[in-house]
């Protein structure tokens, strides 16, 4: 647990914090819920450090799969189309 309130510029930058933001777990969530009850007036920071790390996210592209990933995802989708045609 950070033992003082992290600056909005800190909690944009903190890897903890941004997976909690972009792909949630629950030990994540606790930690975060845990970090506002010993710092209370820092809600307002976490909610704006939020918009910035989703905004941030969308406008870069973060969390678009790579083109390795699409074209693997494009390849199942085909074979899983060939294979119903086949049986068909």
């Amino acid at each position: 647990m950070h033992k003082s309130p992290l600056a909005l510029t800190d909690l944009i930058r903190d890897d903890d914090f941004i997976t909690w933001v972009r792909r949630p777990t629950p030990e994540l969530h606790l930690y975060w819920a845990r970090y506002l009850e010993k710092f209370p007036d820092q809600k307002e920071a976490i909610l704006q450090a939020r918009g910035y790390v989703n905004l941030i996210a969308e406008d870069t592209g973060r969390d678009l799969p790579t083109l390795a990933r699409s074209q693997k995802i494009w390849k199942n989708v085909n074979d899983i189309m060939n294979s119903e045609n086949s049986k068909n």
